[in-house]
């Protein structure tokens, strides 16, 4: 008797507390839906209040994150994201995107492209990747699902390309909510840009100096014009290291690399190649 009964207690026990596991796991599962019942209206609203911050910031760290290596992969390209019939020479182990060169009927074309085009570029790696990319890091905002709802909307990243960085402009409004036993108190969060300490935009200035150089008939940027343009442009060359490869007389590569002079920035390259040939 004694036995059976010790043994009735345990199964109980056991009973109670997969009991109180269950009730714990559903509490967890379903707190975003119920916790609001326990705040006021006002309450509710300090609380969606106090997580817009944190929302922006995961939402400017991700995209930081997947943009950052894509304008570096752009900026070796000769601001290339789709590189799909173009031109490159082979230098170094390295392949790199021609941007001057004759035609058959050897008039010399201008292949670099504007700083419309780079922005346009970066459109084409959000669309082909990056926004699988930024989902992919913020995870279904899960982090924040598990306090609040998350509803995002229509999402629209464009680059501006500035002389001494990159800003992303985010448009993506987000909408956080919690129920409360009288009524549902909601935000929309608007996102903050996002900057790249990146000079692509000196950069470009100087790669455009290059290849106008070299579209013109019997001018050789490596000579007297690299002279000439350190000369007159002292501020934007201060920051920018340039080194000219050739390959033979009419192929050259140009490499470009950013000295960082601003906290937490990291070298920036723009590499390109002329063939006159």
């Amino acid at each position: 008797m004694f036995k059976r009964g010790k043994k009735a207690q345990v199964t109980l026990f056991i009973i109670i507390a997969a009991v109180v596991v269950a009730i714990a796991a559903l509490t967890i599962f379903f707190w975003p839906s119920i916790s609001g019942f326990f705040m006021s209206q006002q309450q509710a609203e300090s609380f969606l209040a106090s997580q817009a911050e944190p929302l922006r910031d995961a939402v400017a760290e991700c995209i930081y994150k997947t943009s950052y290596p894509a304008f570096e992969e752009i900026g070796e390209r000769a601001g290339y994201y789709d590189t799909t019939g173009l031109n490159f020479l082979y230098f170094g182990g390295n392949d790199y995107v021609v941007v001057m060169f004759k035609d058959a009927a050897k008039q010399r074309i201008n292949k670099l492209p504007s700083l419309t085009q780079i922005e346009n570029n970066y459109q084409i790696f959000l669309s082909s990747e990056g926004n699988q990319e930024i989902d992919k890091c913020l995870n279904n905002f899960a982090a924040f699902k598990r306090v609040m709802n998350v509803e995002p909307g229509e999402r629209k990243i464009s680059a501006l390309i500035y002389y001494d960085a990159i800003i992303l402009n985010v448009d993506w409004p987000i909408t956080i909510s919690k129920q409360t036993a009288r009524a549902e108190a909601k935000q929309t969060i608007n996102q903050k840009p996002v900057t790249l300490l990146m000079p692509l935009g000196y950069m470009w200035q100087t790669a455009n100096k290059v290849v106008d150089c070299e579209t013109r008939v019997d001018c050789k940027y490596e000579g007297i014009e690299w002279d000439e343009d350190t000369w007159n442009n002292p501020h934007r060359l201060h920051y920018i290291s340039r080194d000219a490869r050739s390959i033979n007389e009419h192929q050259i590569v140009f490499l470009l690399e950013s000295v960082p002079y601003r906290q937490g920035e990291r070298p920036y390259k723009f590499n390109f190649a002329i063939d006159r040939s």
